[in-house]
Order: C-alpha cells, then sequence, then structure tokens
C-alpha cells in the first residue's frame, strides 16, 4: 500500500484544499491517505467524502500538539480512526483557540516593529475555521513583499525562536493527548520522534498507550529510520509515515508522497477500513 499519512490541510496549517489534495493522491497512484491536521478534525467529513468520490482510502487523523512537563519539550501525538471525532475537537478548541488569540497578539507586535499588517489583513490568510497559524502571518507578509517565502530571515526575524513577535503559547500535555486519542477511539503515534528529539521518551509514551511511531518522515535519515524500527520492534509499536505536507507553507520542498512510504495490506491501521473504496 502505498500511503501518505501526515498531511495538513487548509482546515489548519496546511495551504491547500482537501478536494485538491484528494485528487492529487490519487493522480500520484497513492493507495490511501491520513489527513491530520493540527488539533482539529473538522475537515473529516470533507476529506471521507472526497475519498469515496476518487475511490482512495481515507483514515481519518489528527496531529495534537502537545508539550512535554518532563522534558520541556514539544512532543507531536498522531492519532489514527478516532471515532468520537467531535470529543477530540471539544477538548483540542481552547488550547487552539489560545494559539489563535497569541497569534494574533503576534500580528500587533509586527505591527508596532512597523510593518503596515492588521488583524483583519491576516484574516484573509486564515484557516477554513478562522484560526490564525503563523503561517497565515507571514503569507500576509510576503503578499505586501516584505518577504519572498514563507520561511527565511524574516519569519527568522519575528516568529522564530526568540522573535521579536513570539508570544508563548500554551499545549495540551502530552499524556492528555494520549488518553484523549484512546479515550476517542483511535490509535495514537508519536510523529517525527527526532525532530523534538523524543526518542528517549518513548517508553514512557508506550505506557499511557501510544501503539505506533512514524518512521517515515522528512526529518529522518536512513539511519534514523532503522533505529524507528528497532525501537518499534521493541515497544510493540506499528510503523506509519509521511511527507508532514504543508504545501505552500512547507519550509522544505516536500511534494505530496515523497516519503514513499509503503506499508503492508495486513497493517493495523488498514483493519479499521470500512469505507465503501475498491482496494487495488
Amino acid at each position: 500500500m502505498k500511503v501518505d499519512l501526515h498531511i495538513h490541510s487548509n482546515w489548519s496549517d496546511g495551504s491547500m484544499s482537501i478536494p485538491w489534495l484528494l485528487r492529487y493522491a490519487k493522480a500520484i497512484g497513492l493507495d490511501a491517505i491520513s489527513i491530520t491536521d493540527h488539533d482539529t478534525m473538522a475537515g473529516q467529513a470533507e476529506a471521507l467524502e472526497e475519498g469515496k468520490k476518487n475511490n482512495l482510502q481515507v483514515i481519518p487523523g489528527v496531529e495534537i500538539s502537545a508539550f512535554n512537563p518532563e522534558t520541556g519539550r514539544k512532543i507531536h501525538i498522531l492519532g489514527f480512526h478516532v471515532r468520537d471525532m467531535e470529543g477530540l475537537n471539544s477538548a483540542c478548541r481552547s488550547f487552539l483557540e489560545a494559539r489563535h488569540g497569541k497569534n494574533l497578539e503576534s500580528v500587533d507586535l509586527i505591527a508596532r516593529a512597523g510593518y503596515p499588517l492588521t488583524r483583519n489583513d491576516v484574516f484573509k490568510y486564515a484557516a477554513m475555521d478562522g484560526t490564525v497559524y503563523r503561517q497565515h502571518i507571514m503569507h500576509a507578509l510576503v503578499d505586501r513583499c516584505y518577504a519572498p517565502t514563507i520561511y527565511g530571515p524574516l519569519y527568522k526575524e519575528l516568529l522564530g525562536p526568540g522573535g521579536i513577535a513570539v508570544v508563548k503559547a500554551s499545549y495540551m500535555s502530552v499524556k492528555e493527548a494520549v488518553y484523549l486519542i484512546r479515550d476517542c477511539g483511535g490509535l495514537a503515534a508519536l510523529a517525527h520522534p527526532f525532530h523534538y528529539d523524543s526518542m528517549d521518551f518513548l517508553q514512557r509514551l508506550t505506557e499511557w498507550g501510544v501503539s505506533g511511531i512514524e518512521y517515515k518522515h522528512h526529518s529522518q535519515t536512513l539511519e534514523r529510520q532503522e533505529a524507528v524500527i528497532r525501537a518499534a520492534r521493541r515497544y510493540n509499536l506499528f510503523l506509519t509515515g509521511g511527507v508532514d505536507f504543508h504545501g505552500f507553507y512547507s519550509e522544505k520542498i516536500m511534494p505530496l508522497g515523497s516519503t514513499n512510504t509503503e506499508l503492508p495490506g495486513n497493517h493495523p491501521l488498514f483493519d479499521d477500513i470500512k469505507f465503501n473504496v475498491t482496494k487495488k
């Protein structure tokens, strides 16, 4: 099964719509995908419907942006086949709204730094549910010719670590995130384990109920992939993988499906597919 199980749409911080993503995934020969928007599953109904139209398997997904109080680092948890989507959305809503508010404060700070930018300017680029992410702020600045790309010197100056417009946001604890996914009927997996240096916390995550780990990701070399595979065998975890696609909002060149992730047809994530599509 050729898959990409880590994709962001314009329901969070991706630039492309769900219909476009499904059509393109079909065109490049993928067998299954998962839209894993940050802290929301609001686009899943549309994704499932588009999957049927395009005869493409869609695994309902989410990526929860969490924080690990024991290590002081961010940590992201993927959730697949979440059954109680509204329950998960409800639990994430306060964190999503808080970060939205912090990003609007960042817009104000950028304006004070001399850039003629207002909150209303940025709202035009917001996610489908109206949430503003950092990428939307930068998109507004790019369109006004203050920067040639989303990520670059201006991003670092304004919104990168120590940037003049960074406003600290709150995140769900990683334990809460894992329990939430499980309580809502889903399977939890550790996303890009090397990106936030999370490998040393894997045993604790499995004790809480993490059952998978992402081994194919643009941040992971072959050596790191092999380390993840060894860890998966040690802790009896399923493997998953995807580009972490954000479209125009990607920091690097990462076309959809470019991690070349292939998973066997008897993979745990495919056992739960109950959508009316034809398997190849």
